[in-house]
């Protein structure tokens, strides 16, 4: 198998770890190297990228803006990784509201989680002096490794 072949069929078996699961835990890191982890929705885009919809001024977005590479691992609602699970790691970048990224992300993310994400994006418009306007975040999985 030759290795162009090899990364197509590793794509395609992350994205499945990714895309078929409700919850994914994100990690980023602090300035100082810790790992801070958060449950997140996640949805694929196509073409092996992923995306969520969060607020701009929250921790993740800060601590993305200073370093691009995070994980993505299986997880439950409260964040707490499965067994045995396998991770991968990504770049991610912010994309603002109005751009096409946003809305495909905000397509595929209403899509995956329905009337959920509907009645969270309908609380949500509550608390945007908290963590201000929305944003995407865009994973490229593209060269992501396992982790």
């Amino acid at each position: 198998m030759s290795l162009k072949k090899l990364l197509q069929v590793c794509q395609i078996w992350i994205s499945k770890l990714i895309g078929d699961e409700r919850y994914v835990s994100l990690s980023t890191w602090t300035d100082g190297g810790n790992r801070k982890r958060t449950p997140i929705w996640i949805a694929l885009l196509g073409d092996g990228r992923a995306g969520f919809i969060t607020g701009k001024k929250t921790w993740k977005v800060r601590r993305i803006l200073h370093n691009s590479t995070v994980e993505l691992h299986p997880c439950n609602f409260r964040g707490e990784l499965f067994e045995n699970s396998q991770g991968c790691l990504g770049i991610a970048r912010v994309v603002n509201k109005g751009e096409n990224e946003y809305t495909l992300t905000k397509k595929a993310t209403r899509k995956k989680y329905g009337i959920q994400d509907f009645i969270v994006g309908f609380i949500y418009q509550f608390s945007k002096v908290k963590h201000g306007d929305a944003c995407a975040i865009v994973i490229s999985l593209e060269e992501a490794k396992l982790s």
